[in-house]
């Protein structure tokens, strides 16, 4: 499938150069890649932890850098822990209180809770979206005639400022190079720009050898 379409976004200024691909050492695994941006070490990660670590280590004076993994399934999740409208309570709620619904919600959530980030990461993406962003995500997600379609980015990413004066975030879709494209990824990431929240790709590129995984104990 062909990339999304091509829109002009502020840089991430994360590094989207990757070294020392492995292949899954079992079926069903993760390809991974070192850490490092210029292929130093030997700690390494799947590719949306590769960009969500580069990230959170970036430094700016008066912010800091924090995200979170989104699962397909999070505006469903978090409508069995908040309820199916969002409110402008939600939007003043502390990180306690958003995990204590966390808590208190787990086992009604099944597993759309593992699709749900931290209280955190929540807090932070609550106050970039807003009221009415809110409100327009979870009535696409949840209308009933989309079926098992999601499309939800792989990472939520912001940086808050340190006197607590604001939030900027960007929602980031991670593909591999040549890794296609789904559908509903394509319009997910064009619907959350329609309603002028931040959304892109970043496609990684790879360079050095292709490491052989290490062969498994028997």
């Amino acid at each position: 499938m062909k990339d999304a379409p091509s829109i002009k976004k502020p840089p991430l200024h994360v590094s989207h150069i990757v070294y020392g691909r492995q292949a899954p050492s079992k079926r069903g695994g993760h390809v991974s890649y070192l850490l490092d941006p210029k292929g130093r070490g030997e700690e390494r990660a799947i590719p949306e932890n590769v960009v969500l670590i580069r990230w959170r280590k970036r430094v700016m004076p008066g912010y800091t850098f924090s995200g979170g993994r989104l699962g397909p399934n999070l505006w469903r999740g978090l409508s069995v822990a908040l309820g199916p409208e969002p409110k402008a309570a939600w939007l003043r709620m502390t990180e306690a209180q958003i995990n204590d619904c966390l808590v208190e919600s787990r086992p009604a959530m099944g597993h759309y809770k593992s699709s749900v980030p931290s209280a955190s990461v929540l807090h932070a993406l609550f106050q970039v979206c807003g009221l009415e962003r809110l409100k327009a995500l979870f009535a696409r997600h949840l209308d009933p005639n989309r079926g098992e379609v999601r499309g939800t980015p792989d990472l939520f990413l912001y940086a808050a400022r340190q006197d607590g004066k604001g939030v900027y975030g960007r929602f980031v879709e991670v593909k591999r190079p040549e890794e296609g494209f789904k559908d509903g990824q394509r319009e997910e990431i064009a619907f959350l720009n329609s309603i002028g929240l931040h959304a892109r790709v970043l496609r990684l590129i790879e360079r050095g050898p292709v490491q052989t995984p290490p062969a498994s104990a028997e």
